[in-house]
């Protein structure tokens, strides 16, 4: 069982052969010096003059690993890679890759052909629980933290039950601290933003979908589980007005065929002449010939001609014949 009275941080590290190229750099980018002082009260040195725990965590000989994959729907890795050194730069690069799994969903709404934008881990959910589980995992247990992103679900896996409190707590937000140290440093750097509101601010983030974050801890694990909400979307949009086209579009469209899209929908039939001048409205460096070939070239699946070429015009296809 953990000792609350023992601190990791503060201990003295087995390893005091330590360099701190990575932390240097990003203390410069902040206008700051590491300076034997700033070591003493940060807390990387002890009263001894020997490195602490904290600064192997900060220093390039650090052999902490964060863990990221992301596997198909077969449990075939897609991606699968680690990262270690300095904490500071773990932090950022963690950050930078997850960002990159976390998929952007852009939807065209089929009635008011507006964009509408989701993640997959919508709000700071994902970076917040990063964050939390550098910041709160148990150093002392010889194990990774592990990001883990499954088609439905993100799983995060860090050494270190609930420190101190209760899972109710730490549901309302009550704020405790493993690594106090490691904390202050990460603020220090602008790298936490309203630090000790991460499991709220989580949950706040979800509060428009009908899926949930999960939290499980045991003794010596802290399990996050975050829904894909684009894996789990309705794909059904609903609209109190019928339109000719009421799904959700998922095909690229340019600006240009949103413009064309929304004026054939209040001005069904028109030809190109009566489009360009109303879309030149807001577009109006769009010419004529511009119109016709974004109708020929990208806009077939979803506009159709009828009549002559005289007399006819534009309209929006039913959903009965795309």
């Amino acid at each position: 069982m953990e000792s609350h009275s023992y601190s990791y941080e503060d201990d003295i590290s087995e390893e005091q052969d330590l360099t701190f190229k990575s932390f240097e750099r990003t203390l410069e980018e902040n206008d700051i010096n590491l300076t034997p002082r700033l070591m003493n009260t940060m807390g990387l040195k002890a009263k001894s003059g020997k490195y602490t725990n904290l600064a192997y965590l900060l220093s390039d000989q650090s052999e902490i690993v964060v863990k990221v994959a992301e596997y198909d729907s077969e449990m075939n890795f897609k991606i699968k890679k680690s990262f270690k050194g300095s904490l500071v730069n773990v932090l950022k690069n963690v950050e930078e890759q997850v960002e990159r799994l976390n998929d952007l969903r852009v939807v065209i709404d089929g009635s008011s052909f507006k964009r509408i934008e989701t993640k997959s881990y919508p709000g700071a959910s994902i970076r917040e629980m990063v964050l939390n589980a550098i910041c709160h995992a148990n150093y002392f247990i010889r194990s990774n933290i592990k990001i883990e992103f499954f088609p439905d679900k993100a799983k995060i896996t860090s050494p270190g039950g609930i420190f101190n409190a209760s899972m109710d707590d730490i549901m309302n937000g009550v704020q405790t601290y493993r690594n106090p140290r490691l904390v202050h440093v990460f603020d220090k750097l602008g790298m936490i933003e309203n630090f000790g509101t991460g499991i709220p601010r989580t949950m706040e983030s979800y509060k428009n979908y009908g899926v949930k974050p999960e939290f499980k801890a045991t003794e010596n694990f802290f399990f996050v589980t975050l829904p894909n909400v684009n894996y789990l979307k309705n794909d059904s949009i609903t609209d109190p007005i019928t339109d000719p086209i009421t799904d959700p579009i998922t095909d690229p469209i340019s600006d240009l065929g949103l413009e064309i899209m929304k004026a054939l929908k209040l001005n069904p039939g028109i030809n190109t002449i009566k489009l360009s001048e109303i879309i030149q409205t807001n577009l109006p460096s769009v010419s004529r010939n511009m119109i016709k070939n974004e109708l020929k070239r990208n806009l077939t699946v979803y506009v159709e001609h009828r009549g002559s070429n005289r007399n006819g015009g534009y309209y929006l296809k039913s959903k009965d014949d795309k």
